[in-house]
């Protein structure tokens, strides 16, 4: 699984953006939707929730803990041992699976990407 991240500029304001190629029936990258929710807030301040993430995966991978539930403001992650869904908290039969070292991987890939200088038209390919 490839993922892409871009700098965009709308408005006036440079935000982080995550595309990928894997996608569900409609269309749509629930990895990316997840990444992107920033719950109202600007998206440097969501470091902290994105080190959470990283912090239970690794607990799931290690055995500290078997389950974790990660959410944010309309999209959540289901994170155990046997991989991890991502959900629509709107609509919990909206959802998608991708494996524990794949989200791992994404979450600390976009971590990286969104503590870097913002530059517009810049692109990262990361394959998790």
């Amino acid at each position: 699984m490839k993922v892409t991240f871009t700098w965009e500029n709308s408005v006036g304001t440079i935000s982080p953006c995550c595309t990928s190629k894997t996608v569900n029936s409609e269309g749509v990258s629930l990895l990316s939707c997840l990444l992107m929710d920033d719950g109202g807030i600007p998206y440097i301040e969501t470091v902290p929730w994105i080190r959470e993430g990283i912090t239970k995966v690794e607990s799931v991978l290690s055995g500290e803990i078997t389950a974790y539930s990660w959410d944010r403001e309309s999209w959540g992650a289901q994170i155990t041992s046997n991989g991890v869904n991502i959900y629509s908290l709107h609509d919990e039969d909206y959802s998608d699976s991708i494996t524990l070292h794949q989200f791992r991987n994404a979450l600390v890939f976009w971590e990286t990407f969104i503590e870097s200088e913002p530059k517009v038209a810049e692109q990262k390919d990361f394959e998790l």
